[in-house]
């Protein structure tokens, strides 16, 4: 596949259920009420809705990559969490290719991603180096 600079990645979606913020809370063994509870998340004043846990807002930013770059390994992974993710929010990674390089015969493609809950909300701001296996 032709990469160019400036080129868009193809968005990835997901809706944020409980369901899966209860087997990402075992899977990381992470017993944080925040997640499981909407009570808890109320009662410390973090809004209505439980909170998606970080760990899986990454991993959105992983699927895209994986999405638009097949075959592909990520060398680097630079996150900046800005925004809670809540239950029931649908979520959209889209990026942009800011560069490309050539590093001892191999393509290594820079992008900037963006977790994103409709226009108004971007949650995850993310710089990707990915390394595209020939």
């Amino acid at each position: 596949m032709k990469y160019k600079i400036g080129d868009t990645i193809e968005n990835w979606s997901f809706s944020v259920v409980q369901e899966n913020m209860n087997l990402w809370a075992e899977i990381l063994d992470d017993p944080n009420p925040i997640h499981l509870d909407v009570n808890s998340v109320k009662s410390i004043g973090l809004g209505e809705k439980t909170i998606n846990q970080g760990h899986a807002n990454i991993a959105y930013i992983i699927n895209a990559i994986d999405k638009n770059f097949p075959n592909s390994e990520i060398i680097r992974l630079n996150n900046k969490m800005t925004d809670s993710i809540v239950e029931g929010d649908h979520v959209d990674v889209s990026g942009l290719i800011e560069n490309i390089s050539i590093k001892n015969g191999s393509t290594i493609i820079t992008c900037k991603l963006k977790l994103n809950v409709g226009q108004q909300k971007i949650s995850v701001i993310s710089e990707a180096d990915i390394l595209i296996k020939n």
